[in-house]
């Protein structure tokens, strides 16, 4: 017979047990408050992205809510991401290329269908080049080195490809839904898809992508946005590349509005490539911190090259774009994640969009 002490010590053994599935199970469930607030933003989001298109008010009700229904699904994963129990849920689930991620290919694939379907468009070959880029994507970065600390070459390359071709706006030739969604359309499907290959099948370490607001982020991004403003208004109202102050007066629910907007759509996205992945992806492979930020700035720079005409209005967006992208880095470093150069770059860009021409 067993006695007491042997008994007492298999009763405490099965319980940390039975205490240890629990917690498992407890930490691998979907945070369900948080995604219910990201489906209040996701509402409010999409009647950011589609109030101020021209196209939009024109038409029909099945067009709209199937446009709709293209958009939200992915605003909604690229805010559920942002929740470090979403990435847990998923890593749990995750049984290999054959299983789940084939699933969470669906959503991606069937978004971007939705979106022709919505305006009665399908192109065979341009479906065909999308999907093979999403599983192209999602595969390989699911079979690379999960945990990996330092940046590898198939990091870098599905870098430039994910990002180079967005932002030449190379890609919009395979979209065939609402020509006006097209940039935040992809703007939003990129971070899901780098999101989850970058952060839940790769696990690239420092990626900080975590929406979850802390009162540091909030502090490190006022301070980071107070001192860019304290450069870049004097000289840019000095070289006559801003103006003030505006024609216009612009209502208050715009300016919110405008807010969601370009945190969703062009916050995220850049922060996340350019800070996220290759701030951080620099920084592990040259063990240089500051000169991480400072090539990393450079590139942020270098991709407004092309938002202005004149050689002389480049020179001027690029080197602000520069110093801009220093003080995101900075926050980036300060505040241990994303968040907080997130929340400075679309307070930079909603002062400059409202506060200057």
């Amino acid at each position: 017979m067993l006695s007491y002490h042997t008994k007492l010590e298999k009763a405490i053994t099965v319980a940390d047990t039975i205490l240890e599935q629990q917690t498992a199970e407890k930490d691998t469930q979907l945070p369900r408050a948080y995604l219910a607030a990201s489906a209040i933003v996701t509402l409010i989001a999409g009647y950011a992205l589609l109030a101020g298109e021209a196209a939009a008010s024109t038409l029909s009700p099945l067009t709209w809510a199937l446009t709709m229904l293209s958009i939200l699904p992915l605003v909604v994963a690229q805010l559920a991401l942002g929740h470090p129990q979403t990435w847990l849920w998923l890593r749990a689930r995750t049984r290999g290329i054959l299983r789940v991620e084939q699933r969470w290919m669906l959503l991606p694939i069937g978004c971007y269908l939705l979106g022709g379907l919505a305006m009665g468009r399908f192109d065979p070959y341009a479906t065909a080049v999308y999907v093979a880029g999403v599983f192209i994507t999602i595969g390989t970065l699911a079979q690379a080195d999960r945990g990996y600390p330092r940046m590898m070459w198939t990091d870098t390359t599905f870098w430039v490809f994910l990002w180079i071709p967005f932002d030449f706006r190379w890609n919009y030739d395979l979209w065939y839904g609402l020509d006006d969604l097209a940039y935040a359309w992809w703007a939003v499907m990129l971070t899901v898809v780098a999101v989850y290959g970058y952060g839940v099948l790769r696990d690239f370490p420092g990626l900080g992508y975590r929406l979850i607001p802390r009162w540091l982020d909030v502090e490190v991004a006022l301070l980071a946005t107070a001192g860019f403003a304290a450069i870049a208004i004097p000289v840019g109202l000095a070289i006559r590349f801003l103006t003030f102050p505006p024609t216009a007066t612009p209502h208050l629910s715009l300016i919110l509005l405008q807010f969601v907007g370009l945190f969703l759509t062009v916050a995220i996205p850049e922060e996340l490539f350019f800070r996220g992945i290759l701030q951080n992806g620099l920084n592990k492979h040259l063990r240089n911190p500051r000169l991480a930020l400072m090539l990393a700035s450079l590139a942020f720079g270098l991709m407004h090259w092309n938002n202005a005409d004149a050689v002389i209005d480049r020179l001027a967006y690029a080197g602000l774009a520069t110093v801009a992208g220093l003080f995101y880095g900075w926050a980036y470093e300060r505040s241990d994640g994303l968040l907080a150069p997130i929340l400075c770059h679309t307070l930079v860009d909603l002062i400059w969009r409202f506060g200057f021409q």
